[in-house]
């Protein structure tokens, strides 16, 4: 049994009244898991026809599925980037808001990436700038955005003040999926349950008042901004919505999904883990109904790398110019939204550093662009050359010497060197670790 501390029993009781009891029986059930399909490798249909395991669909997510709760992470679909393993409660706050898809959309606390895997799905004519303040979490957040190929992400690692002076009145779309007291992932650890004290809550509001506040300040007019949690206190979610709108003229969109609704916010929604098969959740939309007076950052001035572009040209279909941004090279689709005085990570699609006596592709490249190689090796994703190929190991292939692309079942996973005659694997080295 789950055990936990009074006050937060006391203050669930309050709110959940009658279905109290069986929200305590569900923390002591197992989390159910679930996956996201990511259409930049593969389309949601050919992955039902290929998978080899129990997926059921979400209702509310087309590519998203309830799985059994073993362990997926080290399947080779999962390596590939075909799917990212996400809570499903937490797959319905992309689903808030209906996209039109060419936004210019800012995930403002974005780590380990899942909610910026599903937006950056949304809006393939547009881009998204997912944020992660921490360094180390902003990392990861990199490495899925890799695994999954995006090519239309940048990642920056900034505060979010910085970020409201670098895009003001600049963006579509704002996702704060705030830091907040946890209260949703209880049953996930006890990491979570002993982190929680009873003024942690009224803490957290602070914090996720002022990143609202800078969001604001990113927010077009007109442009939506989509507040979550996954916790259930009133401080952290109605009571930051209300005291929001106090100071700013936004307009409530109703949600209209039937979970439970907010407390004394009906437009609002709280998913508990007693009524959706999922972890706790709080979903809130607003339309952003006025004006900031505030300039935006200029860009930086990139410069162009020739040497790339030449490369992109030899061994790929691609026409893209190619930019220098601090020690890599890169596909960006919009360079204007490199902005001065920001943290960058990654300004778009990784093409590789530039040793001056040589190139250097990264595997970012051939994650997102593998199709668009002239020189392709494409197994099936059960052929034991796929696991031969992530371990790092050289493979039996008779091509032309130059740079390629593997992919399984037609996925784009890496690329490889044939050099007087003989492969070389390009697999990154740390990935090598996870197979």
């Amino acid at each position: 049994m789950i055990k936990l501390n009074e006050a937060f029993l006391r203050r669930m009781k309050e709110i959940l009244k009658e279905d109290y009891d069986d929200f305590l029986e569900s923390l002591n059930e197992n989390e159910q898991k679930g996956i996201y399909v990511n259409n930049y490798k593969i389309s949601t249909e050919r992955f039902k026809k290929i998978v080899d395991f129990p997926v059921c669909p979400i209702d509310y997510e087309k590519s998203g599925f309830y799985i059994d709760n073993s362990k997926k992470g080290r399947h080779t679909l999962h390596h590939v980037g075909a799917f990212y393993i996400q809570d499903p409660s937490a797959m319905f706050t992309v689903n808030a808001h209906n996209f039109r898809g060419d936004e210019t959309v800012l995930d403002m606390c974005a780590s380990p990436g899942g909610k910026s895997i599903q937006i950056a799905n949304r809006i393939p004519n547009g881009i998204l700038i997912s944020n992660e303040i921490v360094k180390s979490r902003a990392q990861i957040l990199y490495s899925n955005i890799e695994r999954m190929g995006l090519d239309n992400v940048i990642i920056s690692n900034d505060d979010t003040n910085k970020l409201a002076a670098a895009y003001a009145n600049e963006i579509d779309v704002c996702l704060v999926d705030a830091p907040c007291s946890g209260e949703g992932m209880f049953r996930r650890g006890d990491e979570y349950i002993k982190e929680w004290n009873e003024n942690l809550p009224k803490m957290c509001a602070v914090r996720q008042l002022e990143i609202l506040e800078n969001a604001n300040k990113c927010l077009k007019e007109n442009g939506y901004l989509i507040y979550s949690t996954c916790t259930y206190s009133i401080e952290e979610n109605e009571d930051v919505i209300r005291s929001f709108m106090l100071k700013h003229n936004y307009k409530l969109i109703n949600i209209e999904y039937p979970f439970s609704r907010g407390i004394g916010l009906d437009e609002t929604v709280r998913l508990y883990p007693h009524k959706v098969k999922g972890e706790g959740q709080f979903v809130a939309l607003l339309k952003k109904l006025e004006k900031n007076e505030f300039d935006a950052n200029r860009p930086i001035n990139l410069k162009e790398n020739a040497n790339f572009e030449k490369f992109l040209t030899k061994y790929t279909k691609l026409e893209n110019k190619v930019y220098d941004y601090k020690e890599y090279s890169y596909i960006v689709k919009n360079e204007n939204l490199i902005k001065k005085d920001l943290n960058y990570i990654s300004i778009g699609v990784r093409v590789g550093m530039d040793k001056k006596k040589y190139l250097e592709p990264n595997h970012f490249l051939f994650s997102a662009f593998g199709k668009e190689f002239y020189r392709q090796i494409n197994f099936d994703f059960k052929d034991e050359n796929i696991s031969r190929y992530l371990k790092g190991e050289a493979l039996n292939i008779n091509l032309e010497d130059g740079y390629g692309a593997l992919l399984v079942s037609d996925c784009s996973l890496g690329g490889f060197k044939i050099s007087d005659g003989k492969f070389k694997n390009l697999y990154p080295k740390g990935l090598r670790n996870f197979i």
